[in-house]
């Protein structure tokens, strides 16, 4: 195992054990070559960014106390993982990788 190959392994090794009810579970992983696959829960409302700037008819503009939820919800994954006991530096943070549940939870 080359050490690109072990860093792979690690950090998908470190993001399954991360849990918290803001943080979307990893799975399981496949990693072929050079390619990686992660398998995370489904979300059934799909990405806020989808809700935000979606132009397919059928997502509806939310509300705003459903908004606030989102970003309440995605608050509490940041600081969780900013104060958690391995830090990490979460760099892409945006609002297509907000992921959301049937309930609308980040």
């Amino acid at each position: 195992m080359d050490k690109g190959t072990g860093a792979v392994y690690a950090e998908v090794n470190f993001l399954g054990r991360l849990s918290h009810p803001n943080l979307v579970k990893l799975l399981g992983y496949c990693y072929e070559g050079k390619e990686l696959l992660l398998v995370y829960e489904f979300m059934q409302r799909g990405s806020f960014k989808n809700h935000l700037f979606g132009r397919r008819s059928t997502v509806q503009p939310l509300p705003w106390d459903i908004r606030l939820k989102i970003a309440i919800g995605a608050a509490r994954e940041l600081s969780f993982l900013h104060t958690s006991d391995k830090k990490v530096i979460y760099r892409d943070f945006k609002e297509s990788n907000i992921l959301l549940d049937g309930s609308y939870n980040a």
